[in-house]
């Protein structure tokens, strides 16, 4: 039996109840509220013989970027596939774009996405697969325009139009068009001032053009509407980053134990906030090896895993904040131990470098480290994140070039880099006097 859904996708399903908590579980999740997952589970229930609820689940799964999750995706997707023989084309899309993520094909999953977007572009779950396996990618052309192929079929009368706006508006951030950004940002915080996803995007614009007083007084305001969100920690996160570029080092602190780790979450974007930031305040000269110990128990059982370098890269920083070389050698045998998949090759290209460039200048190597970072950075895309996240890349740079004397280098990076961000004058001056020998 087929079912019309509220965007006018067909479901097979013989249950009106399936179909309404599939629907429930798609608002939720492009929202990042609630517990889409478990609504998701309830529509199996429902009806088990229903493939759109168990493909989407196994979807899901593969989130948490662990073996364990990756898995568990396998498993569902072997269960569902006896239902495929009579499935929609809708339905074969998303369950061959889940097969090759679950097999770490996530360039050929982010395919098989847009051409199911291609197809329906109101189904909302592919344009946010699509858009999220992008930024997994560092595709920033694709972060935008997945969703751009897509707006044309929206009408403002949607109450989920919004939600395409404020996914468009990061796209268009990460393509450095910050005022087609903002505009889009403000357009879906207008149609919902709780879109947490539109709150972040408007937060990057803000951080891009060095509105750091803004960025302050936005994020402060509006946290009330956001805070309960799944996202919010990441949220929290650029709150802090603002501190650090106005010099508010304790308030980014606090921040770090409250909202950001009071929780102990263990979820990958988590973990990877609350490294960036010890990080960036170590590089500032801020002691946080106590807090990096207290990461290890959830770290160290991941490091085999290895199935993206932008995580291992975040456990890097952790395990070498925290003085354990041990547990840095661990991460780089894991990553070499990769082969054949989307992970391996950024590893290739970039990754790796990376890696080795953090761990250098943890261990003391400033020029290593130095020459390790300059090699890597121009191709640092591909192991994924945003631009302001991977903006850590630059600052230890320039940190490592400061440490190992190379005052041309420094001239040069520090140049560079006020040109993009003539407020970062400051932050920089900062930066270079906490690591100048």
């Amino acid at each position: 039996m087929t079912i019309t859904d509220r965007w006018g996708l067909e479901i097979q399903t013989s249950s009106q109840d399936a179909a309404r908590l599939l629907e429930q579980a798609t608002t939720d999740f492009v929202l990042f509220r609630d517990n889409p997952a478990a609504t998701l589970d309830a529509a199996i229930e429902v009806d088990p013989d229903a493939p759109l609820p168990r493909i989407v689940r196994a979807e899901f799964d593969l989130f948490a970027q662990t073996r364990d999750s990756q898995r568990a995706a396998k498993d569902r997707l072997a269960e569902v596939d006896a239902l495929l023989a009579t499935a929609s084309p809708r339905e074969q899309l998303h369950a061959a774009a889940a097969g090759a993520w679950a097999n770490g094909q996530l360039d050929v999953a982010v395919r098989f996405f847009d051409r199911a977007v291609a197809r329906d572009p109101h189904d909302l779950l592919a344009i946010r697969f699509a858009h999220d396996l992008s930024f997994f990618l560092g595709d920033s052309k694709n972060i935008r325009d997945v969703v751009a192929r897509a707006r044309s079929a929206w009408a403002e009368p949607d109450p989920l139009f919004g939600v395409l706006q404020g996914m468009y508006a990061f796209g268009l951030e990460e393509t450095a068009d910050y005022r087609r950004a903002e505009d889009a940002a403000r357009y879906a915080l207008w149609a919902d001032e709780a879109d947490v996803w539109a709150n972040h995007a408007l937060a990057h614009v803000l951080e891009m053009e060095g509105r750091t007083d803004e960025g302050i007084s936005f994020l402060t305001r509006g946290s009330a509407t956001w805070e309960q969100s799944f996202f919010a920690v990441h949220n929290w996160w650029h709150l802090a980053l603002y501190f650090i570029e106005e010099g508010e080092l304790e308030r980014a602190l606090d921040l770090y134990d409250g909202p950001i780790r009071k929780g102990e979450r263990s979820e990958w974007l988590d973990l990877v906030d609350a490294a960036a930031l010890l990080w960036r305040l170590s590089l500032l000269g801020v002691g946080v090896q106590e807090r990096a110990a207290a990461l290890i128990a959830v770290l160290e059982p991941r490091i085999d895993d290895a199935l993206y370098a932008f995580n291992d890269l975040h456990s890097v920083m952790v395990f070498s904040l925290a003085e354990r070389e041990d547990l840095v050698r661990a991460v780089l045998d894991a990553v070499g131990r990769e082969h054949g998949t989307t992970n391996a090759r950024a590893l290739s290209l970039s990754g790796a470098e990376l890696l080795h460039g953090f761990s250098e200048f943890a261990l003391g190597d400033a020029p290593a480290a130095t020459e390790s970072l300059l090699q890597a950075r121009s191709r640092s895309a591909v192991i994924g994140g945003s631009v302001a996240q991977r903006d850590v890349i630059d600052q230890t740079l320039i940190a490592a070039a400061a440490r190992a004397g190379d005052e041309g280098l420094v001239r040069a990076l520090v140049s560079e880099r006020i040109e993009h961000k003539p407020t970062a004058t400051d932050s920089v001056a900062q930066l270079i006097d906490a690591n100048r020998p």
